[in-house]
């Protein structure tokens, strides 16, 4: 039909590309500015491995390619995600692949006459989508893999049955071929790694939990040229990945959804083990099949799973070297935060508030798992703050301990925040403050004796979690200087306390708040008086979520500022009567979100002791992703699919870019030989930034 000569059948081709690219993008600068972005790139020759074709189909609207990704790095191999990976889809793709390639590789990929096994392997011609995807399209020249006939879909479909192939594991898999040669991570490392730059050895980076980094390569005058180097694509079926990697050495470790541990190669993603959790069937967890992270001491990775256990792993080979459980999973139990290393302790904490558990932080033994102490924070009868409960309410009494704490090796504390009550909304079967609920607790490190606590929120009834991360800071309290505590809790109160004492130093809001009228002088909120739940239902600020959550604020004592992701947005609390059932969800009531548009998120500078807001950064998006901050004067965050830099001094945007996924965890950075490199987990991917 077109006989055209082929210097005018490119020229043909890009004219289309760029009419489709566009279509539904007239109106939106950002579409008309990709489409012509990827255009160019392919015109230049800057992708030669993706076809003007492909790009076409990529391209069109509702499409989920990550093409953003494409444009920004002009690495398909990278960037380029099959979004044909729904259940359905890789059922397909197990008929396709039974159909067509079976007689290779076996039916179900086990291997065959003439083709390997693909169960557990890195594949020689590459891993990502886009790699697969060309494999399956034009064969291997050379060998017995020949070219693809199949509609493009069904190629596509391909790809997600032959990667849901190499993860379908609930045992260790182990690269023969790669030699894991880190160091051994003392104690003393871990203690004194808030003033190196190299590494990344703890949840939020240091014992003080800041998420600053001493690295100062990445500054304002440059972090604009910062670029994906790489990225590691996963088959979850949960929104996003909520990892915050452990950098050792050339290696990182990462934990994905639902329970399944990766040692990478830095430099280039690649995997070298994994170890999977086999889980039961039935399990009780309100959020999403969630893990947020590792601890690493010696040469053993500890993480806990979503039944409750707490496993170590050899961080060269990630064979398993005990497992111990923690609690039992059927009353509500698991286990989704980072733990703490320390000394020869591993502490965990436990989630599972909204099944009426009763809380508690545990300490293990790191070399063989046996339980060294365990503090409850919910007191039995013949304990302080028993009295706080009344009745017999303490036995179902929540208090979860879901998210990581601190540590001050100075004076050897551990400093642990709790969460919610149980019921969450109905406070009339349970009167009383609720100790040690929606508090802070400063435990003894070898003992787990508690020296003090501080409660945010007495008889909580909104599910404010006072889990969120403690800091520890160095400045004027009381007009002298000391060792200070600070919280910007979920109530909207941001909160400055003595770390030796728990001594109450001052509380401001940093986001709208009605339920209180303020703070009095010994910390505690002065009600307002109608701000419950009802059975009509109650309007509060801020709503179920809170004024800023589990994703990680940031303090740079280069700029003296406390980083916040704060979110003003309301909610409408309703109360209900509760039984509780084993196992099954123990609320007491209901909510209701606002919509979006009445919310906002922003990124809040505060001065650490006062609270006095310094900047906001605002995005039209609500939520606001973890934080990080750096010697070189630059502050990491995210607002769903952006990740993006601000000055850390005035909050001027620097830099963005679109990760092509919900983002919510904070990032890390480490020096990879004298190069910084800046890492995100962002919806279903692990991305690495880099010169």
């Amino acid at each position: 039909m077109f006989n055209l000569h082929p210097q005018y059948r490119k020229a043909w081709v890009a004219a289309v590309l760029i009419l489709v690219l566009l279509t539904g993008g007239v109106i939106s600068i950002p579409k008309v500015h990709l489409g012509l972005s990827i255009v160019w790139l392919k015109a230049k020759g800057s992708v030669p491995d993706v076809g003007w074709f492909d790009l076409l189909r990529m391209g069109r609207p509702g499409s989920h390619f990550n093409l953003p990704g494409l444009a920004e790095t002009s690495n398909p191999y990278a960037a380029i995600r099959n979004p044909y990976g729904l259940p359905e889809d890789i059922s397909s793709g197990s008929a396709l692949f039974r159909a067509h390639c079976a007689t290779c590789h076996g039916s179900n990929g086990t291997g065959g006459a003439g083709g390997p096994s693909l169960q557990h392997r890195q594949m020689v011609q590459g891993d990502s989508d886009w790699a697969l995807f060309r494999t399956i399209s034009l064969g291997v020249p050379g060998t017995a893999m020949p070219s693809s006939s199949l509609p493009w879909l069904n190629k596509w479909r391909l790809v997600a049955y032959v990667r849901s192939l190499t993860v379908k594991s609930t045992k260790l898999s182990t690269n023969s071929t790669a030699v894991l040669n880190a160091k051994p991570v003392s104690y003393e490392d871990i203690r004194s790694d808030d003033a190196a730059s190299e590494s990344w050895l703890t949840y939020s980076g240091s014992y003080n939990s800041r998420r600053f980094s001493p690295a100062r390569q990445i500054n304002p005058a440059n972090v604009s040229n910062l670029r994906l180097l790489w990225m590691r694509q996963y088959n979850t079926t949960d929104p996003s990945i909520e990892t915050s990697p452990l950098v050792v050495g050339d290696y990182m470790f990462v934990t994905v959804p639902p329970n399944r541990v990766e040692a990478l190669d830095v430099k280039s993603g690649a995997l070298i083990w994994f170890f999977d959790r086999e889980l039961p069937q039935q399990l009780a967890v309100c959020c999403g099949y969630v893990n947020r992270g590792l601890a690493i001491l010696g040469s053993k990775l500890f993480f806990g799973t979503l039944d409750a256990h707490l496993i170590a792993l050899d961080m060269y080979t990630g064979r398993m070297s005990w497992d111990v459980e923690i609690a039992d999973y059927t009353n509500g139990y698991s286990i989704t935060g980072a733990p703490l290393a320390l000394k020869n302790l591993i502490i965990t904490g436990v989630a599972g508030g909204e099944f009426g558990i009763r809380g508690f932080v545990d300490a293990r033994n790191a070399t063989t798992g046996q339980e060294v102490w365990r503090f409850e924070t919910i007191p039995h009868p013949g304990q302080p703050g028993t009295e706080t409960w009344e009745g017999d309410s303490w036995k179902i009494g929540g208090g979860p301990t879901w998210l990581t704490g601190s540590f001050d090796p100075k004076t050897n504390l551990i400093y642990w925040p709790t969460g919610n009550p149980s019921p969450n909304f109905d406070g009339r079967v349970r009167g009383g403050d609720n100790l040690y609920t929606n508090s802070v607790v400063a435990l003894n490190a070898d003992s787990g004796a508690l020296r003090w606590y501080f409660q945010f929120t007495p008889h909580d009834v909104f599910d404010w979690d006072g889990t969120e991360i403690p800091i520890l800071i160095d400045g004027n309290g009381a007009g002298k200087q000391r060792r200070l505590l600070v919280q910007a809790n979920r109530n909207g109160y941001f909160y400055v306390l003595d770390a030796e004492t728990g001594q109450f130093q001052s509380a401001r809001a940093f986001a709208k708040v009605t339920w209180a009228e303020g703070i009095d002088s010994n910390g505690r909120p002065i009600t307002s008086l109608d701000a419950r739940p009802t059975k009509k239902g109650t309007t509060v600020f801020p709503g179920v979520g809170g004024a800023t959550n589990w994703e990680s604020p940031s303090y740079s004592p280069v700029t003296g500022l406390m980083y916040i992701p704060a979110l003003d947005w309301g909610g409408v609390f309703y109360e209900d009567h509760a039984d509780r059932h084993q196992g099954e969800l123990f609320l007491g009531g209901s909510f209701e979100f606002f919509a979006n548009e009445t919310s906002q998120g922003a990124v809040r500078a505060l001065d650490p002791i006062t609270g006095e807001v310094r900047w906001e950064y605002r995005n039209p998006a609500t939520n606001i992703g973890g934080l990080l901050s750096t010697a070189g004067g630059v502050l990491f965050g995210s607002q769903d699919q952006t990740f993006f830099s601000l000055d850390a001094k005035t909050g001027r945007e620097l830099w963005r870019v679109n990760t092509g996924g919900r983002t919510v965890a904070a990032p890390i950075t480490f020096l990879y030989h004298g190069r910084q490199l800046v890492t995100i987990a962002a919806g279903h991917d692990l991305l690495t930034f880099g010169f």
